[in-house]
């Protein structure tokens, strides 16, 4: 017996259709509609079978390349790569921050990843937290040295587009960031960072770059506990093209997102740099949450 079809799911969905119609100026949702139509028959001509293939193809961590030399190298397969490449070809991170139409761009967007989501091996999980990254670039005026972060996050160019991991959990406190982050940051001449410590669910471990929560150590070597303790820091996941003071310990299995590479990492000298100031680390990190839970329910 054959196998189920997928069809449109734009097309099969009028309470989505309704939604939209009613909801968007008439001359934006008519270009809206198109959109989607046009990316519905796209997710089920080739995200569909990308998706499975990579469900079918989980991700590999290699510890030692053939000469002994530790790379811990997080091996992903090719419709893993060719999904980042479509998400930067459908703007599905940049329409919420190019804004052709406005306020509008977001439901757009969202109608897109709503698309999107169920056939791309939950690809929208790495996309969501790239998402909620640009959002508190932008919410912070954009500084400079967070320019090229934000362009390559919110990049419609396959080339140059960028993914960010969310670098929140530790072993001894799970979700509860503010008691359990155990991560410290000692200050450097340059004034970056070194950081110090064991993340334990890193999702999005094939990353181009992440925000991540961390104590910084005082002249004195004191550490603040508590969520007033916590600063955000950027970081980019290699630098000279070597790992930046990353140790991927192994990748989780998962009963799901088996497709998604998620680890336990070391960091071990990995240099970051402060974002903001730290008072405003904990609803920074806000930012981040509610976009991902938004875009996809918790991981």
């Amino acid at each position: 017996m054959e196998a189920p079809r997928l069809g449109n799911l734009y097309l099969e969905d009028p309470f989505l259709q309704g939604y939209l119609r009613a909801h968007l100026p008439a001359q934006v949702f008519a270009k809206v509609n198109i959109d989607l139509e046009r990316f519905g028959a796209r997710v089920r001509d080739e995200i569909a079978f990308l998706g499975r293939q990579c469900e079918l193809n989980p991700p590999r961590l290699l510890h030692f390349d053939a000469w002994g030399q530790r790379v811990d190298q997080v091996t992903t397969c090719p419709a893993w790569k060719r999904l980042k490449d479509i998400c930067a070809e459908e703007s599905l991170v940049a329409e919420g921050y190019t804004r052709r139409y406005s306020s509008w761009s977001r439901i757009h967007q969202a109608a897109k990843l709503y698309l999107f989501a169920f056939s791309s091996a939950c690809f929208a999980s790495p996309l969501a937290m790239t998402d909620g990254a640009a959002k508190v670039i932008e919410s912070l005026g954009i500084p400079k040295p967070l320019e090229e972060a934000y362009a390559h996050l919110t990049s419609s160019d396959p080339k140059t587009f960028w993914i960010s991991g969310q670098w929140m959990t530790e072993l001894k406190g799970g979700s509860d960031v503010g008691g359990g982050t155990e991560t410290v940051a000692r200050e450097l001449p340059d004034g970056s960072y070194s950081l110090h410590g064991f993340k334990w669910f890193t999702s999005a471990a094939d990353s181009d770059m992440t925000l991540t929560l961390a104590r910084i150590v005082g002249p004195d070597g004191q550490i603040q506990q508590g969520s007033r303790g916590l600063s955000l820091f950027y970081l980019k996941i290699y630098e000279d093209g070597k790992l930046n003071g990353i140790k991927i310990q192994r990748l989780k299995e998962k009963l799901g997102t088996r497709a998604v590479p998620t680890a336990e990492l070391w960091l071990d000298g990995a240099r970051a740099h402060l974002v903001g100031a730290t008072e405003k680390s904990i609803s920074s990190i806000q930012h981040i949450e509610r976009s991902t839970e938004t875009r996809l329910g918790k991981d």
